[in-house]
């Protein structure tokens, strides 16, 4: 990990909340929950293979190596345990950057995941000059991934030659700003005031 300028994960700007979880940029006490999240069979069925423990330290550092200039992957720890609970992306350093989130088993079901992708898509049209936010499921046939993309406002895209089967979602900053006072689908979060993320 040399030459890359450390995140300073406490650093205000760059963290914030939500009702149930707190986010805070990727450092390099985090490399044992990475390595889970990707190495593990049951959180990568619908992702990719299950990275190696080697793979996954590798990418590991490479992710670490990314988050300057800007962060681009986020813990997310639940505010009533403490616990890490999961990992968020928001990758590539152009307009419309990827989004994604990833969570241990033991908070799947209860809303997390879309949680935290409304709060990393409101941090990141808040603090960023972003007008779009693109998503990628790996899968494209996943109806609570697509139930999820669709609460938070994101638009499908058009099947390609290349993803015949679609699976590419987009969140022009104009529909954020309007969705996100909507119907109760997505509320404003608390700020200091999920689709999977493909390896690095």
């Amino acid at each position: 990990m040399s030459g890359a300028t450390p995140i300073d994960s406490t650093d205000p700007s760059s963290c914030f909340s939500t009702a149930r979880l707190r986010m805070r940029p990727l450092d390099r006490r985090d490399e044992p929950l990475y390595c889970e999240l990707y190495s593990t069979p049951a959180l990568m069925r619908n992702i990719a293979s299950p990275m190696t423990p080697e793979a996954a330290s590798r990418s590991f550092a490479v992710a670490c190596r990314l988050q300057s200039p800007r962060p681009q992957r986020w813990i997310a720890t639940e505010k009533q345990s403490g616990e890490d609970v999961g990992l968020l992306g928001l990758i590539g350093q152009g307009d419309g950057p990827e989004i994604g989130v990833m969570l241990l088993a033991q908070v799947h079901g209860c809303g997390m995941g879309t949680e935290a992708m409304a709060g990393l898509a409101s941090w990141a049209f808040t603090h960023l000059p972003l007008q779009r936010i693109s998503a990628r499921q790996s899968v494209a046939d996943n109806p609570p991934v697509v139930r999820m993309m669709l609460r938070l406002g994101y638009t499908p895209l058009p099947a390609t030659i290349d993803r015949p089967e679609g699976g590419d979602w987009m969140l022009e900053r104009a529909h954020w700003a309007s969705h996100r006072l909507g119907d109760g689908a997505v509320h404003p979060l608390e700020f200091g005031a999920a689709t999977p993320l493909d390896p690095a």
